[in-house]
């Protein structure tokens, strides 16, 4: 317990700012959160980009309490990769998510749960432990206003006016690239066997195929991503009505991945499980900015998204937001109980943590990611590829990473180290 019980108010209601609230209450601070929605506004609201929370999210999500899906959302162990060439036989492979020692320990499965479920439900249960909830729309004078009413001030909005407020970093890159997104959260998409995660990528983009929960229940979460003029750029489809746009998306999947065109073909607009506003398009822009902006001379912290973008090609946005939240609570609750104020030095410090720890290495992998087709890969990237279709090991090292992006440093990204794992992979495999 802090022995001054510091005062934090916390600007938005996503996954970090949700997240920071919670673990914050816990340790004893007096917490106020500022939304522009209502718990009731967020479940009506349309879909948005689908995140699934991969092992170590997910843990910390149980250790906090906010697991409140346990039973009832689908739970998936397994990421089944297809990358699929212009021209020859696709390379396909399957790995565990929790193929390491902290996730044999945590258990190795993920969960994917429709943000307007969680965060309505985060919201509502915050509130419930005791926060103070406003439901406004934060303007600068307000800011001007809580900065000196409170001890902290935390901005969780990644957009707009707020999000402006902190300065362009040019220092630092989140491996971020423009995409263009039409997802669809449909029921009946078809499956074989166990319904794990199905990630497509190839030259013209990616699709993932999400187990996922909804407040209607279990359905599939399909997300098409491309970079500004791929084949799978659907940005000619922004405004279209949900018919259309389906339609459209089927179009574009039916001339590029065929064979995920198969899999939604039959499905139309009764299909989306909880109507029209179940398909989307999105466009992103990526930014990366400084952790503290300065109003009247006060410094507030920002985190997550307002920082830095995450890149949904690599599936590390809640990853990103839920660590940050940790990290920051941690840093705040030892600052606490130096009596000392929460100045630049502290926020600059505490997102350098989030950073080195997290940000950096997810930075990597949306990079790798996005190079993947790109002909900028090392070139000890083919001895890679054809480790993973030989040996299952190296294929669920290689998935794992997806839960703990530090790992690809200690082996993928070094050839000398590389060929190491691979010489080690293939002695125990007799071979």
């Amino acid at each position: 317990m802090p022995p001054l019980s510091p005062r934090v108010l916390i600007v938005g209601a996503g996954q970090s700012g949700l997240f920071l609230g919670h673990r914050l209450l816990d340790l004893g601070f007096r917490v106020e959160l500022i939304t522009n929605q209502t718990s009731l506004e967020i479940r009506e609201s349309p879909a948005s980009v689908t995140q699934f929370a991969a092992p170590s999210t997910r843990a910390l999500e149980e250790q906090a309490g906010l697991d409140l899906w346990r039973e009832q959302a689908p739970r998936f162990e397994r990421v089944h990769l297809s990358m699929i060439p212009p021209q020859g036989d696709a390379f396909r492979f399957s790995g565990r998510l929790g193929a390491s020692a902290i996730g044999e320990r945590i258990g190795g499965h993920a969960v994917s749960v429709d943000r307007r479920v969680k965060m309505a439900d985060w919201l509502e249960y915050l509130e419930d432990k005791g926060a103070k909830v406003h439901i406004q729309t934060a303007t600068l004078a307000d800011l001007k206003y809580y900065v000196r009413m409170y001890d902290l001030v935390v901005v969780a909005v990644g957009a707009g006016q707020l999000g402006d407020l902190f300065q362009i970093d040019q220092s630092r890159f989140s491996g971020a690239h423009e995409r263009v997104m039409v997802q669809a959260i449909l029921d009946g998409v078809a499956w074989e066997g166990e319904r794990q995660l199905d990630v497509y990528t190839s030259p013209h983009g990616e699709v993932f195929l999400t187990p996922f929960l909804t407040s209607q229940g279990e359905a599939t979460s399909v997300t098409m991503l491309s970079t500004p003029g791929g084949g799978l750029d659907a940005e000619g489809m922004a405004g279209r009505h949900p018919g259309p746009l389906l339609a459209g998306m089927q179009t574009l999947l039916r001339e590029h991945l065929p064979e995920v065109y198969e899999r939604i073909a039959h499905l139309g607009i009764d299909d989306l499980v909880g109507g029209p506003k179940d398909i989307t398009y999105s466009k992103f822009t990526p930014m990366v900015r400084k952790p503290v902006a300065f109003l009247d001379g006060v410094p507030m912290l920002g985190m997550a998204d307002v920082v830095v973008t995450s890149d949904p090609i690599a599936g590390q946005g809640w990853a990103n937001s839920t660590f940050c939240a940790q990290i920051y609570a941690d840093a705040i609750a030892e600052h606490a109980h130096s009596g000392q104020p929460f100045d630049a030095e502290f926020m600059e410090s505490a997102f350098e943590r989030f950073y080195q720890e997290r940000g950096r290495h997810s930075a990597v992998l949306a990079e790798m990611v996005h190079n993947f087709w790109r002909g900028t890969l090392p070139p000890h990237f083919g001895a890679l590829v054809e480790a993973v279709l030989r040996y299952p090991e190296v294929a669920d090292r290689w998935i794992s990473g997806f839960n703990d992006p530090a790992d690809y440093e200690r082996w993928m990204f070094d050839p000398q180290a590389a060929q190491d794992y691979i010489a080690e992979v293939a002695a125990r495999a007799g071979s």
